[in-house]
């Protein structure tokens, strides 16, 4: 009997097997990790140290216990990435598809770089972690897999920073593509551009809300030299209206502007309804140009955010991959 044969017989005969139990054939989401490991007789897919904060983190995610299982990219022993040639990854690819094309998972989720490239061809766990694509499988050209990637448990024992994020794509993940959540499918936002009666109807809205959000568009990142082009309200949950400044397509007229601006004005004063930006100081820059002068009550889900974890990035992305992972299309 091979080494790769009796990995299985190891894997059933192991005593702390919560994360590495056999398949049932019921599970609908698959890790790929990197290569099997062989050290002192012993088969195994992750050091203890690695096993240990992997299982502990899928124990804190949404995941199912029974919901998943784990395929190796590469069907050997102690093989890192810059072991791999162009040949050897299409060899390892072939017969990963040929694993996933058997499984069908629902969702699969690539641990690390050797992962990753292998499946997708893609490499940069760091830029692509969190992130969606769909590969079709080459067998038969019309099995489509979802596939988000992360990090590897090495990365994560190494650095404890990582450690949310990777459960953040856990969670993402699976509130997509297996729960298939979307929460935003029939969220109405309105443009307003030249109807100065509809713009005060709503601002009316936003003067008696609890809590306004807002963002600003603008053309570049000098106040001093740069216009803005546009901004934007959510005065309650789903529903938000935008309207242009000094946009080349904007249809109001100068005094329109003038009464803009004075609305603006008199919301961001308000001493009793909550302002919600994402990094206030860039929008407050723009918003001083423009001649508002008093602001009160503003939150910064930047700051808030960063307060929370500051081993998090705080960009308005990452945080809506991190609260609202279905509306990365947007993106």
């Amino acid at each position: 009997m091979s080494d790769l044969d009796n990995l299985f017989n190891s894997f059933e005969n192991s005593e702390d097997d919560d994360v590495f139990r056999q398949p049932t054939g019921e599970e609908k989401i698959v890790f790929i990790h990197d290569s099997y490991q062989k050290k002192f007789g012993r088969v195994f897919e992750f050091s203890d140290e690695e096993y240990q904060i992997l299982d502990s983190l899928i124990q804190k995610s949404e995941l199912p216990s029974n919901s998943y299982q784990f395929v190796a990219a590469v069907k050997d022993f102690n093989v890192k990435e810059e072991d791999m040639t162009k040949e050897s990854f299409a060899k390892h690819r072939e017969l990963l598809e040929q694993d996933l094309e058997a499984i069908k998972p629902d969702l699969v989720i690539p641990l690390g770089n050797l992962a990753l490239k292998t499946l997708t061809k893609k490499s940069g766990i760091g830029n692509k972690r969190g992130k969606e694509f769909t590969v079709k499988l080459e067998d038969d050209g019309n099995t489509q897999i979802n596939i988000v990637p992360s990090y590897h448990p090495f990365s994560l024992y190494a650095e404890p920073k990582l450690r949310g994020l990777f459960l953040q794509d856990l969670n993402n993940a699976y509130s997509k593509f297996i729960l298939q959540i979307n929460k935003f499918d029939d969220s109405p936002y309105e443009l307003i551009n030249g109807d100065i009666n509809k713009f005060d109807e709503l601002m009316d809205e936003c003067m008696n809300s609890e809590a306004v959000a807002f963002d600003l568009e603008t053309e570049g990142l000098d106040f001093q030299k740069h216009k803005l082009l546009t901004c934007g309200f959510a005065f309650k949950e789903n529903h938000s209206f935008v309207f242009p400044i000094f946009h080349k397509e904007a249809e109001w007229t100068p005094s329109d502007l003038e009464h803009i601006k004075l609305r603006c004005g008199e919301l961001m004063a308000s001493k009793s309804i909550v302002k919600i930006a994402h990094n206030m100081k860039f929008d407050y820059k723009f918003l001083r140009q423009w001649g508002l002068t008093h602001f009160n009550n503003i939150e910064d889900s930047q700051i808030i955010h960063s307060l929370l974890d500051e081993n998090k990035p705080h960009s308005l992305k990452d945080l809506t991959k991190e609260y609202f992972p279905n509306e990365l299309d947007v993106y």
